[in-house]
């Protein structure tokens, strides 16, 4: 799993347990924010063997409509002090269906290096209610590769 999705999936599993459902005549209930976290990053070192820091961008909103649906909406960016690794961003809308299924729809990934797009991964992944991936459309070329000549340098 790329830190991309798990980040994702981690967020939206926090809003879906912080937010009650109202009752139907109510309103969506909105709620968003930002933060910026520089740490050491772990997955580029497991992945390159090259220790950096890295800061993580985010923006999100979540609206929560009255029958227990949900739209999360996330902006990440990933910048690594180490400018021979790429920028990693990613943009995406995830639908919550009030059974617990999910759509993930948007830009998964995208790397961008000194030379333009390594990599671009967008399209769409919808989830059962227990999790278990039902659908896959768009081109996802970082599935089941080796991300090393993606992320690291030459």
């Amino acid at each position: 799993m790329t830190r991309t999705v798990y980040w994702t999936l981690a967020l939206a599993s926090s809003l879906v347990l912080a937010t009650a459902t109202t009752a139907d005549a109510a309103p969506p209930t909105r709620d968003g924010g930002s933060f910026e976290e520089t740490f050491d990053d772990e997955f580029l070192f497991d992945l390159c063997g090259i220790q950096t820091r890295t800061t993580l961008t985010q923006r999100w909103s979540s609206t929560v409509y009255a029958n227990g649906s949900e739209r999360v909406h996330v902006v990440r960016t990933f910048v690594s002090e180490d400018p021979r690794f790429p920028v990693e961003k990613a943009a995406g809308t995830t639908f919550i269906a009030p059974d617990g299924s999910r759509r993930v729809v948007g830009k998964a990934i995208q790397l961008i290096g000194p030379h333009g797009v390594r990599l671009l991964d967008a399209g769409w992944i919808a989830f059962d209610a227990d999790g278990q991936v039902s659908d896959v459309r768009g081109p996802h070329p970082s599935v089941g590769v080796d991300l090393h000549d993606y992320y690291c340098p030459s």
